[in-house]
């Protein structure tokens, strides 16, 4: 019923056509995904960044008014159900979302290619063990227990099942109960040879050490229960892995079970991974689903992140990469994340800066997704 509802939007923005000719965003400084640029012009062309600094034959000219433009954010961790979620994503200048699950293919195939909305990056089905956490949520999204990871011995069958309908990329759970190591070597390695990353859920430190263990390309979360250590994160580093710690999600379980998460435990474990130089990449967990032990708003929540990764001691600019260049880098976005000719038009324009102050991302004021402008209300706080 989602999926048609989905399919059957009928908003504008699904329907949006490009402007015509060339837009000139003038008098902007440039985040480029690396370092801020002095004040130029932007000049977009259908979905693409044409030039930076070079030409004035636009047929549409935006004063910037001495703001800074920056590349879409992406949120490498969240749930969207429906055309509702993209668009919360999308108000707060959230241009790229990954879909951490996805238990109907048709569902998440009517999530994509929404003109002027989140360009969606879908999951598998998570691969969980009986009798573990996250197995009560498999069933409960999924209705039964036959897409659940019985044990290693099956673990290379259940990724080619997982991904005959072309997800792209496979999520594993790492839990305790859960799957053992040897099924999580099989899973990332049977997923790596289809030529899918592999992202893992791991909220407590066992959980972090199979994950890495395992050879998984993002651990998603950090520890609850104890901190990562030194020589932990320097095994993460050493294996080419990324980190999404969504403190957003973390936080507010801590909030809601204070006797038993330690959210000291995940800002320490964000220094600690800093220190060893593993790359951060935000993302948040937004969910609205009922019944979990915690939810976080769609869009919003980014920006939350962005400021509880600098209070865990990132920089500003740092987090700004986070949510921006490194993602897409790890992701294999290789055409968004950076403001650069020939790139895609993800942007977003604030009035602030937030290389002095971190919240002024909170200060859009307009944002294009692969070269639409988003044509609904641009997000409050």
């Amino acid at each position: 019923m989602m999926a048609t509802e989905d399919n059957n939007f009928p908003s504008a923005q699904r329907d949006a056509l490009f402007a015509e000719g060339k837009i000139a965003i003038n008098n902007v400084r440039v985040f480029d995904g690396h370092q801020l640029l002095p004040a130029t012009t932007v000049i977009i062309e259908n979905d693409t960044i044409k030039s930076i600094g070079l030409g004035t034959d636009a047929n549409t000219h935006i004063d910037g008014n001495g703001g800074v433009l920056l590349p879409g954010f992406i949120d490498a961790h969240a749930h969207p159900r429906n055309v509702t979620d993209l668009q919360d994503l999308s108000r707060y200048g959230v241009t790229t979302a990954m879909l951490m699950a996805c238990f109907s293919s048709q569902h998440c195939q009517s999530l994509k290619d929404h003109a002027g909305l989140v360009d969606i990056v879908a999951g598998s089905v998570p691969a969980a063990a009986p009798g573990s956490t996250h197995a009560k949520i498999v069933v409960m999204m999924d209705g039964n227990e036959d897409r659940l990871v019985k044990n290693a011995s099956v673990a290379s069958q259940w990724v080619d099942d997982a991904v005959a309908w072309g997800p792209d990329f496979v999520k594993l759970i790492a839990d305790s109960p859960g799957l053992d190591q040897q099924a999580l070597n099989i899973l990332t390695k049977r997923s790596h040879e289809h030529g899918k990353r592999v992202a893992c859920h791991a909220s407590a430190l066992e959980a972090y050490t199979q994950a890495s263990s395992a050879g998984v390309d993002s651990i998603q979360h950090v520890p609850l229960d104890k901190p990562v250590s030194p020589d932990l994160a320097r095994h993460i580093a050493s294996r080419g892995q990324v980190v999404t710690p969504t403190l957003s999600i973390m936080r507010a379980i801590s909030d809601a079970s204070p006797g038993t998460r330690n959210y000291t435990a995940a800002e320490e474990s964000v220094k600690q991974l800093k220190e060893a130089g593993v790359p951060i990449v935000a993302g948040t967990d937004a969910n609205l689903v009922q019944g979990l032990v915690a939810t976080v708003p769609f869009g919003i929540s980014l920006h939350e992140e962005l400021r509880l990764m600098v209070d865990a001691g990132l920089s500003p600019a740092e987090a700004l990469r986070a949510a921006t260049s490194v993602s897409a880098q790890h992701w294999g976005l290789y055409d968004r994340g950076v403001i650069a000719p020939g790139k895609r038009a993800d942007l977003v324009l604030l009035s602030g800066n937030p290389f002095e102050d971190i919240s002024a991302t909170k200060t859009i004021q307009r944002v294009w997704l692969a070269g639409v402008e988003f044509s609904g209300a641009i997000g409050t706080f």
